[in-house]
């Protein structure tokens, strides 16, 4: 894997929908220019014949942290409270886009651990064995796929499991500079069953989906991504990016927020000589209309409950076997102490969980430094990785430890894999 397969790739959630069509067709999906992959001209076979072209790869890691939370699963990879290992992910990628019919499957066993989500004592244990009651398998073993009709240069439509609009960085082990993806991403909104159109134009393009996001079965997000491409190669770009519940879902309980939220955010990358720059801003809110009368077990919020977030990936390229990712992030989660049911509503960052060690509490102010220098040898790479923690303003028994009493968290850890590509 050459060096720049792993520094570009932070963009690729990005480069999904916005590179030019010089590179692929915008709203197709695909890898881009940086991303190692085999290449297989098809003939003789109508709208499926073309270049198609194939990745992936496997892995493993072993995570060490402080102030361990207890553990409610079993076999979750554990050697010890504060030692855990995950193995035996692999995924694999299938692409075709040119002619009028583009082709996208995304499948396999992957992991998407996030900083400082390290407990599953009533929450989401991102470190916790892949397969583990803490974190478990999907349904199936598709992540994402769908199929694109480009009937024209200015616009296409895309409809399958699709993914994301949102963010900077994108939920797949290792097509992010850093292990631990940030809490933006994991707050964002996920891939979903639906319809997507893509308008293009020039370095412009923007892109509209209605879906069944946050995994809820209800047909009711609709999310954007606008993108406008400094160069020719999309590696500069800006974006803008968002959705909105256009109805209701669910009842007031867990995910309750995710699933009837609305954000809006900002994002960028430039690449200038050896370094990569990429930030990332949004504001995520739950909209006081959300909870209706007739929801059963109701409570209307005594506020409007919302989270605002930011992120930086700043990159390094060293040599040519090596790099260094610093990412310095901060979240901060409004909450009202006079509402009962400000856990449900404003615990972003567990998805409204009940309030247990390593859930976090309205009100909570989360900041985390990661640093993740990475080293590769053609395709095999290794990625050791510390990531810094502290919460403020957190409810006691929601932080980290045994009693959740902990500000402070730091977590160790290294990966190992190999990708699949020339």
């Amino acid at each position: 894997m050459k060096r720049k397969h792993l520094l570009y790739a932070l963009g690729l959630s990005v480069g999904v929908f916005a590179l030019p069509k010089a590179s692929f067709a915008v709203g197709a999906g695909g890898f881009g220019a940086n991303v190692p992959v085999d290449t297989v001209t098809i003939k003789d076979m109508g709208p499926l014949s073309g270049k198609w072209q194939f990745s992936g790869g496997i892995d493993g890691s072993m995570a060490a942290f402080t102030n361990a939370t207890p553990h409610t699963f079993s076999n979750i990879g554990g050697i010890s409270p504060n030692l855990q290992y995950s193995m035996g992910l692999a995924a694999v990628q299938i692409h075709k886009a040119d002619g009028w019919l583009h082709v996208t499957y995304w499948g396999g066993a992957w992991q998407t651990p996030a900083t400082g989500i390290t407990s599953d004592y009533g929450a989401f244990n991102s470190l916790d064995r892949f397969g583990s009651g803490g974190d478990p398998f999907p349904g199936g073993p598709t992540f994402k796929w769908w199929l694109t009709v480009q009937p024209s240069q200015y616009w296409s439509i895309s409809g399958g499991e699709m993914p994301s609009l949102e963010g900077t960085e994108i939920g797949f082990d290792w097509m992010n500079p850093t292990p631990l993806v940030s809490n933006l991403n994991n707050m964002q909104a996920t891939p979903a069953y639906g319809p997507q159109l893509n308008f293009f134009y020039g370095p412009a393009s923007l892109n509209l989906q209605w879906s069944d996001s946050y995994h809820t079965g209800r047909h009711n997000m609709l999310s954007y991504l606008v993108t406008y491409n400094l160069n020719a190669s999309g590696s500069d770009n800006l974006i803008a990016f968002g959705h909105t519940n256009m109805g209701h879902t669910g009842n007031p309980g867990p995910f309750f927020a995710e699933n009837n939220s609305s954000l809006i955010g900002f994002g960028a990358q430039w690449v200038w000589g050896p370094w990569t720059f990429s930030p990332e801003a949004e504001y995520q809110w739950l909209p006081r209309s959300s909870v209706q009368a007739g929801n059963a077990a109701a409570a209307a919020p005594l506020t409007t409950y919302y989270n605002a977030a930011a992120m930086v990936d700043l990159t390094y390229a060293i040599t040519k076997k090596w790099s260094l990712t610093v990412q310095p992030q901060i979240v901060y989660q409004n909450g009202d102490k006079a509402d009962p049911n400000a856990q449900t509503y404003g615990d972003w960052l567990q998805f409204g969980l009940p309030g247990a060690p390593g859930t976090f509490s309205p009100g909570t102010t989360f900041t985390s430094l990661q640093i993740c220098p990475t080293w590769d040898n053609d395709n095999f790479f290794i990625r050791p990785d510390v990531d810094f923690t502290n919460v403020a303003g957190f409810q006691p028994g929601t932080g980290w430890g045994k009693n959740g009493n902990n500000s402070s968290q730091v977590v160790g850890l290294v990966e190992v894999g190999y990708l699949f590509g020339k």
